[in-house]
């Protein structure tokens, strides 16, 4: 997921004049500790909380967010990284934008494709909504 999530972050730098309008910061989380294909364990939303409470949340106590700054946008693939997100963004009150990937019982290797598409069409998206229309490859 790191890599996919990078990939959003290439295509914003990809541009001369993107490089100059890029946001200051991206911050890619995976996943906290899973309890099972469809939810975090006890642990992982205690992570997602201890993100939110000192990191990435409003009034966090060691914000990675300069004063008067916010979020651009929140996004997710997976429900797990769903939950992840989901305490840090409801302090802004902002949505999650998802790209859903739904846990199955298919083979790996289709998994990850999928995973793969959506990662690539969230950040088109991005590309698009930033700097106006993109092509699709």
């Amino acid at each position: 997921m790191v890599v996919r999530l990078a990939l959003a972050a290439l295509l914003c730098m990809s541009w001369p004049s993107a490089v100059l309008t890029a946001p200051a910061r991206i911050i890619i989380l995976r996943h906290g500790e899973k309890a099972d294909k469809w939810k975090l364990c006890d642990i992982g939303q205690e992570r997602a909380d201890a993100l939110a409470a000192n990191y990435l949340g409003r009034d966090a106590a060691n914000s990675l967010f300069a004063s008067g700054d916010q979020p651009a946008a929140f996004l997710a693939i997976t429900l797990h990284t769903l939950e992840l997100a989901y305490p840090a963004a409801s302090t802004w009150n902002q949505p999650i934008i998802l790209y859903p990937v739904m846990p199955d019982r298919g083979a790996d290797e289709d998994k990850v494709e999928a995973l793969n598409r959506r990662t690539q069409e969230a950040a088109l998206t991005l590309w698009s909504t930033r700097y106006g229309k993109a092509k699709r490859s």
